[in-house]
């Protein structure tokens, strides 16, 4: 997409909803709602994480590391 190494598939799923779409958690007191379908998590990482997991196209490279 832009280019951006992750170490880990959590990073990039979050990076890939706060970079990379329109969509924006919702607050709600203590915990964050997805704005698709109005799941709740308590902590925003997570949160991003379902989001570009199960509601964003996701079409990662791969790269190995030597």
């Amino acid at each position: 997409m832009c280019g951006e190494v992750f170490n880990n598939n959590s990073l990039y799923y979050q990076h890939k909803v706060l970079q990379h779409s329109e969509y924006k958690p919702i607050v709600k007191g203590d915990s964050y709602e997805c704005p698709i379908c109005h799941e709740t998590r308590k902590r925003l990482p997570t949160l991003l994480t379902h989001i570009g997991l199960h509601h964003l196209t996701n079409n990662p490279i791969r790269v190995e590391v030597a």
